[in-house]
């Protein structure tokens, strides 16, 4: 048996996580549910897995299960809740350089959290808490 190959640059399709997150705050927003509708709808303790959903930089999406629940909320089917995009293997690096990007994230999102939820009192003394916190 004789295999050939081809030099064409392999692709490979995958969510593209920014242009989904936008896609999902979008579909939450044209249905009328609020931040804190589906952190109720889905049993969370804090709306933070839903701003984490939404926020393009914090690289989270639902898994499977929550993109059902989803797709049944805005009457749509789970294949239209996320956009793919082709992108060569060589082009699949790890971008993120500071390995504590996703950590600062979730923080932030959890102080923004808590600032909805009413703990704390207002956003710019929060963020500059946050900020002193953080060794840059």
């Amino acid at each position: 048996m004789e295999y050939t190959y081809s030099n064409q640059p392999i692709k490979r399709t995958i969510i593209d996580i920014p242009a989904t997150s936008k896609l999902l705050k979008s579909l939450r927003i044209q249905n009328g549910y609020s931040v804190k509708q589906l952190q109720e709808i889905f049993g969370f303790e804090t709306p933070v897995a839903v701003y984490a959903w939404e926020n393009e930089k914090c690289k989270n999406i639902p898994c499977i299960e929550n993109f059902d629940v989803l797709s049944k909320l805005y009457k749509c089917h789970v294949e239209d809740l996320y956009v793919l995009k082709q992108v060569e293997i060589s082009d699949m690096e790890v971008h993120e350089t500071i390995p504590e990007y996703g950590t600062l994230a979730n923080r932030l999102l959890e102080k923004l959290a808590d600032i909805e939820e009413g703990y704390e009192q207002e956003l710019d003394v929060t963020i500059k808490q946050f900020l002193s916190e953080v060794v840059l």
